[in-house]
């Protein structure tokens, strides 16, 4: 549509592209411009090569860095501490019951949040939808990286407590109805 510049859909295609075609990146020619998508696909693979060896318990929580090097791909020795997809992480990680238990969590906190558009108070709505808009964000975003550093966790623990106070007048509320 003409919106954003050519530069910036040029290189959005390129990486979609890159993300959607390149499955084994062992064989991958690195180049720069396509070099940050590459290690990025190059981690997820370790990651999937991780879960594969443990798949219903995983590698150990938070060992991702330590075994990387059992899992790593020829070109990408750093392990830089996550594979740069969440889910990915939780599953080598923790496995299937790992990722099962995290994404149970994540779809009760939601389904609390979507329960607070009924709140009497408009104030509480507007904050619940700022909720639900973050809860969106953070699973889109887990997609590409791990959220969970630089003390983001901190923020994301507010903004659940936000949601248990919100959810406890609500069904206070409703108590007294």
């Amino acid at each position: 549509m003409g919106l954003l510049p050519r530069s910036i859909v040029l290189r959005l295609t390129t990486a979609a592209t890159d993300l959607i075609t390149v499955s084994d990146v062992r064989g991958a020619h690195i180049t720069p411009s396509n070099y940050a998508v590459t290690e990025r696909l190059a981690h997820w693979q370790a990651a999937t090569l991780m879960a594969q060896k443990a798949p219903y318990f995983g590698v150990g929580l938070g060992s991702y860095e330590v075994v990387y090097d059992d899992y790593r791909l020829i070109n990408w020795e750093a392990p830089l501490g996550h594979a740069h997809n969440l889910y990915l992480n939780m599953l080598a990680e923790t496995g299937a019951v790992g990722l099962i238990a995290y994404l149970s969590f994540w779809v009760i906190v939601f389904r609390m949040t979507w329960a607070l558009r009924r709140q009497p108070d408009a104030f509480s709505r507007c904050i619940a939808i700022g909720l639900l808009g973050s809860w969106v964000y953070v699973g889109v975003h887990s997609v590409f990286d791990n959220l969970y550093v630089n003390n983001l966790f901190l923020h994301i623990g507010v903004l659940l407590g936000l949601l248990a106070i919100l959810h406890r007048r609500m069904t206070q509320a409703l108590e007294l109805d």
